[in-house]
């Protein structure tokens, strides 16, 4: 039984192993970040041993159930919400209905977040990235407010190795999606969120608001906890299928 009154035990579940792709310090690092954005909350993280080095396509991404599906079956004795680090949201049904516990898409979270804060907006994503963002968005509802979708020249192990060499093409593809008509930015790779200070530091070179969707989902993965108290654990799958 959920309480309104409990910290929230929320896990960051990487959807590749980054421990040895990038090594244990990287993951260190960003549990400390995701600890910083949701300090009223409890943030753990998982490294997984199985899934593809990195989500770049759509046979990546369906890599992820059957890496996570295992672990999915317990989340919900330790946890009280699960957040998928990954902006393609991969495999966040399945896991919710696998593990009966609410299992945040953070990509969702934040393109939802960018229709609060302005009229139109553009993503910025790693090189490669999956196809059919579009469909996505056309799913969500929001397509008549979607711009473009705009890759920034680096791969997810390009911009986890050295960030700030791609700074200045970050900067340049910002400014163009500005151009274009953008008035709010979403960072559509992980990789980009968790360089520190990157939003500020667009936000400054562009002058418009800058996404961070791991925050966007942190922050939503808080609010459904609080939405689920009093109710039992098993209750979520039952009540989102009961909704369709």
């Amino acid at each position: 039984m959920l309480s309104s009154s409990a910290t929230p035990r929320v896990l960051y579940q990487l959807a590749s192993p980054l421990h040895r792709t990038a090594g244990s310090d990287v993951v260190e690092r960003r549990l400390q970040m995701l600890r910083g954005w949701a300090p009223s909350a409890a943030v753990f993280i998982n490294s997984p041993d199985d899934g593809p080095d990195a989500i770049e396509s759509a046979a990546d991404a369906a890599m992820v159930f059957p890496a996570l599906r295992g672990a999915a079956s317990k989340w919900s004795d330790q946890y009280d919400a699960v957040l998928i680090g990954c902006f393609s949201d991969p495999a966040v049904d399945a896991l919710t209905e696998v593990s009966g516990i609410p299992v945040i898409g953070p990509g969702e979270a934040g393109l939802l977040a960018a229709t609060q804060l302005g009229e139109r907006f553009s993503v910025l994503s790693s090189d490669p990235t999956p196809k059919g963002l579009r469909r996505r968005i056309r799913g969500i509802g929001i397509e008549g407010s979607f711009v473009s979708e705009v890759t920034i020249g680096g791969s997810v192990a390009d911009l986890n190795r050295d960030p700030d060499r791609h700074l200045s093409a970050i900067v340049a593809r910002a400014k163009g999606c500005v151009a274009q008509g953008a008035d709010v930015l979403v960072l559509g790779c992980f990789a980009l969120s968790f360089i520190p200070g990157l939003p500020e530091k667009l936000t400054a070179a562009v002058g418009v608001p800058v996404i961070n969707p791991v925050i966007a989902g942190l922050k939503a993965a808080e609010a459904a906890v609080l939405y689920r108290a009093g109710l039992p654990r098993a209750s979520f799958t039952t009540t989102t299928r009961s909704a369709e």
